[in-house]
């Protein structure tokens, strides 16, 4: 019972470290990703609702600390992309209380590979040895692993915030590899387990390459990689322009980020609405608000973990019955318990 309690009274002070009201977003993959569009002055206004969780060390600013979003997102020669427009479409549809942050950590012209822990440092040291080293520099900037620091990233997104899925697009690189769909997967698989996230509440959004570009062939393994995680969503990107450059095109156009932008926000919109917790059922009196299920209210710290310890549910911790409940509308921590359809809470933090 009493490391029952410890545990629970630890996890009560993690809960009251974090703002349930940031939204954090770990982004990743290559240019498009990263960003190709010009910076306009337009994308120099900052929303203070929209953050950007600095995860490359340049512009004077702190690795892993919270920022007004601007470009660059990610390394220091991103542009506008993704992750831009997706940001500031959430803040504009979500409610005045939700701030959003994106942690981007994105390099183009390389492979699924360079995020994946058991195979980035073999595919560094190749591409040092063929000479293929322009983009080194970017991968300094991440501190030289950027599956490393997507994690740190995620752990100080949990810490600060909740971690409300990923943002991905990828695979140019990689057209000529068979096995790319389960690459993606695998790459998912390790951060939900190395983060210790709940991958039914942890959705990936996948975006399709440029349909008119020179890879939209692709676009049959971008849905097979979508499809195979349970929680993966395809973005679709027809419609959106594709950029023709010198040598290749593969990059959107501005109008092409801005479409791209928006429906990954709109999807994580729609995503978030799947996610709202269920009304709280408890029977109340009309007259009077205290509820009729044993409700303990706390006064002192000491006061809460004897409150925890005299609940008639925590015994069944382990079980996965009862489970932590924060209402961000009466600022206090519940535990949550159902039993034969009957939902019950009880308050262990905060005043009524």
């Amino acid at each position: 019972m009493k490391k029952i309690v410890f545990l629970l009274a630890a996890l009560i002070a993690a809960s009251f470290a974090q703002d349930p009201n940031l939204h954090i977003y770990l982004a990743y993959g290559q240019s498009n990703m990263s960003g190709q569009a010009t910076v306009t002055d337009k994308d120099r206004v900052q929303d203070p609702r929209f953050l950007v969780l600095r995860a490359a060390k340049h512009s004077n600013q702190t690795v892993g600390e919270f920022y007004p979003a601007a470009p660059p997102m990610g390394h220091s020669q991103s542009k506008v992309g993704i992750a831009d427009i997706f940001g500031r479409t959430m803040v504009a549809n979500l409610p005045d209380s939700i701030k959003v942050a994106v942690a981007n950590i994105a390099i183009g012209g390389q492979s699924i590979d360079l995020f994946d822990k058991d195979r980035n440092k073999t595919y560094v040291q190749n591409a040092k040895n063929k000479g293929d080293t322009w983009w080194i520099q970017y991968l300094d900037e991440y501190g030289g692993d950027v599956y490393k620091r997507i994690v740190e990233m995620g752990k100080i997104a949990k810490q600060k915030g909740v971690i409300k899925g990923f943002l991905f697009h990828q695979g140019e690189a990689d057209y000529q590899m068979n096995d790319w769909p389960s690459r993606v997967k695998k790459v998912y698989d390790d951060l939900i387990a190395e983060l210790e996230l709940d991958p039914e509440q942890t959705p990936i959004l996948i975006g399709e390459l440029a349909p008119t570009g020179d890879l939209g062939w692709r676009n049959d393994a971008v849905k097979q990689a979508a499809d195979l995680i349970p929680n993966g969503h395809l973005i679709s990107a027809q419609g959106c322009p594709a950029l023709k450059e010198a040598s290749y095109t593969l990059h959107f156009t501005r109008e092409g980020y801005e479409t791209f932008g928006k429906r990954y926000a709109e999807t994580m919109l729609e995503i978030l609405k799947t996610q709202t917790p269920p009304p709280d059922t408890t029977t109340q009196n009309p007259e009077d608000t205290t509820t009729t299920d044993t409700t303990v209210t706390d006064t002192t710290a000491q006061d809460t973990i004897l409150a925890i310890g005299r609940l008639p549910g925590v015994n069944a911790v382990g079980n996965s019955a009862p489970k932590l409940y924060f209402d961000a509308k009466e600022q206090a921590l519940f535990i949550r318990t159902e039993k034969n359809g009957v939902v019950r809470r009880y308050r262990v933090t905060g005043r009524q």
